[in-house]
């Protein structure tokens, strides 16, 4: 007897799903710890640069690298919120459509025991057990598997009862497991 899943959908990735995709993955990367350190750095750079110019002052050279000083700063204090992800985005682009050809479409199944996918290249069968974490942003559901490997599935395919249930199908795991990202 086959099983008959909960919730069934097919999508086709589209660029802005794989750069969304793209943006949540490096946010969730990144550790909090990380960005908040260099934004404190970058603060203190932009401070020490300004300190440093109204106070000393100097030659040419010498405000030359108070400026400079204080453009690292800035870059440090605006790297993970406008920088990276712009780049990231850009990325992204690129990416998706040096490859778009080889995007074929996918049909995302849920039973209660675990999920499937199935595209025209491969057919992926995961039991719950093994799925390591689930991360939500306001596009994206990115299921992983291990540290490095995931599952993406863009949001707009899902109605906000079927997201619900992704949700608790992933809660009913583990619900540490599960992380929303703020975009």
């Amino acid at each position: 007897m086959e099983k008959t899943p909960f919730l069934e959908t097919g999508f086709l990735i589209t660029e802005e799903d794989f750069i969304n995709m793209s943006l949540t993955r490096q946010k969730y990367s990144t550790p909090k710890e990380n960005r908040l350190i260099l934004r404190i750095l970058g603060f203190i750079a932009v401070l020490c640069g300004v300190a440093a110019y109204i106070v000393l002052g100097g030659n040419i050279y010498q405000i030359i690298c108070w400026i400079l000083l204080i453009a690292i700063g800035l870059f440090a204090l605006f790297y993970y919120d406008v920088i990276n992800p712009s780049m990231t985005r850009k990325q992204a682009k690129n990416f998706y459509n040096f490859n778009k050809n080889a995007i074929t479409s996918k049909t995302v199944r849920f039973y209660d025991d675990g999920f499937q996918i199935d595209s025209d290249n491969y057919k992926l069968s995961v039991p719950k057990k093994f799925i390591y974490t689930a991360v939500e942003s306001k596009s994206t559901i990115l299921i992983y598997l291990d540290k490095n490997d995931f599952c993406f599935i863009p949001k707009r395919v899902f109605s906000d009862e079927q997201l619900k249930q992704i949700q608790d199908f992933v809660h009913s795991k583990d619900p540490d497991k599960y992380h929303e990202i703020v975009m």
